[in-house]
């Protein structure tokens, strides 16, 4: 049986307090959900009703101003089983995709000067 680490120790890159749509499509269904932070790895739906730990998804990440990033995600986190909110793992997703959201999350950033945390 496998423990499960901490999420300070999953996570890999810094995530920032900021509010941006994501289309996540599952089978034939879309729906658009609303970042409550955001890193160039994942991101967390925090109204989301989630998905089940492992299921994959489709995602269109809409930056303001900019071209749209596709890659796929998985969820890996549901914080509150009876309620709303779900961690996404970016997967496949380009390098120059990554630094772009990294670059856009430290710009727009909502209220604060500091990552939320590793």
């Amino acid at each position: 049986m496998a423990m499960e680490r901490n999420s300070s120790e999953r996570r890999s890159s810094p995530r920032y307090p900021i509010e941006i749509p994501i289309e996540v499509t599952v089978g034939s269904e879309m729906l658009i959900h609303l970042t409550a932070n955001l890193s160039g790895h994942g991101a967390f739906f925090e109204r989301a009703i989630p998905y089940a730990v492992g299921t994959r998804a489709s995602l269109r990440v809409l930056l303001p101003g900019e071209r749209a990033i596709r890659c796929q995600g998985e969820i890996v986190n549901i914080p509150d089983k009876k309620g709303f909110g779900m961690g996404m793992r970016f997967l496949d997703l380009p390098a120059e995709d990554e630094q772009r959201l990294e670059q856009f999350a430290a710009r727009y950033r909502r209220d604060t000067d500091e990552p939320l945390g590793p």
